[in-house]
C-alpha cells in the first residue's frame, strides 16, 4: 500500500508543470500608481469604466460597465502596440463577477485579427460561478473554436471565483496553448502552428446574447485585476 502510494505521489510530482520554470519576467503591473500606466496600457475611449482603486490592502485595476440604455458594451484596456509577445507564460490575479449577464476577459491576441492564420487565446469569466478557458483560431479554412468538453465546468468551489483574486494563467509554447487556474492545468489545445506575437487584454463585457440575462439591480459586479505578469 506504502508503495502504490508513493509511486501514484511520484507520479503526480513528474506530471506538475510549473510555468514560470526558466523564464523571467518579460512584462508586470501591479497597478500601485494613482491612475493607470498608459506607457503599458492603451484605454477604452470611455475611459471612465477604468480606474485604480483600494482593493483591500493594495490597489486594483477594475473595469465597470457603462449605464446605457441597452447595455450592449466592450470595455477593457490592452498593450497593442506597446507590449507583445510570442511564446511565454501570461496569468493575472483576477476578481470575477458574481451573476450573470456580463464577462470578465483576460485575453491573448494578435495585432491585426483581419490577418489569418490568428489564435485568440482566453480565460472568461461569466458569472455564477462558471469560468471558460478556451481558444479561437481563425486560418483559410475557417474558424474553430476549442473548449473543453462538456458543461461549462466551476473549477473553483462556490462563490469562490467572485468574492477572492484567484490566478490565471495561459502557457503558450511552440508545442500547446495550456490554461492554469492557481497553479493548476484546466485545459490545454495541441500546437496550432501560430508564431506571430500577441498583445494582452483585460476586459469586462455585454454581448447581445448576453444582455436578457443581465439584471441592472445586481450592478454594480464589477471585475478587479490585482496584478499582470509575463513571463519569458
Amino acid at each position: 500500500m506504502r508503495y502504490l502510494l508513493l509511486l501514484l505521489l511520484l507520479a503526480a510530482g513528474a506530471l506538475a508543470i510549473d510555468p514560470t520554470s526558466g523564464k523571467k519576467i518579460a512584462f508586470s503591473d501591479d497597478f500601485t500608481g494613482d491612475a493607470l500606466d498608459e506607457t503599458k496600457w492603451t484605454l477604452p475611449a470611455n475611459r471612465e469604466t477604468v480606474s485604480i482603486v483600494k482593493g483591500g490592502k493594495d490597489k486594483v485595476l477594475r473595469i465597470s460597465l457603462r449605464k446605457a440604455e441597452d447595455m450592449i458594451q466592450w470595455n477593457g484596456v490592452a498593450t497593442k502596440g506597446k507590449f507583445e509577445q510570442a511564446y511565454g507564460y501570461f496569468e493575472a490575479s483576477i476578481r470575477m463577477p458574481a451573476t450573470k449577464g456580463h464577462t470578465a476577459i483576460f485575453r491573448l491576441g494578435p495585432s491585426d485579427e483581419k490577418v489569418a492564420p490568428n489564435m485568440l487565446a482566453l480565460f472568461e469569466g461569466l458569472g455564477a460561478d462558471q469560468l471558460m478557458p478556451w481558444a479561437r483560431k481563425n486560418d483559410d479554412s475557417g474558424q474553430r473554436d476549442f473548449r473543453p468538453e462538456g458543461k461549462l465546468t466551476q473549477f473553483l468551489k462556490a462563490g469562490e471565483a467572485s468574492k477572492k483574486f484567484n490566478t490565471y494563467g495561459i502557457l503558450w509554447t511552440e508545442k500547446s496553448f495550456t490554461w492554469f487556474i492557481n497553479g493548476k492545468k484546466v485545459h490545454q489545445v495541441d500546437r496550432q502552428e501560430i508564431s506571430k506575437p500577441m498583445h494582452l487584454m483585460l476586459a469586462h463585457r455585454v454581448s447581445e446574447a448576453e444582455r436578457p440575462s443581465l439584471n441592472l439591480k445586481q450592478l454594480p459586479d464589477d471585475v478587479e485585476f490585482d496584478w499582470v505578469k509575463v513571463w519569458k
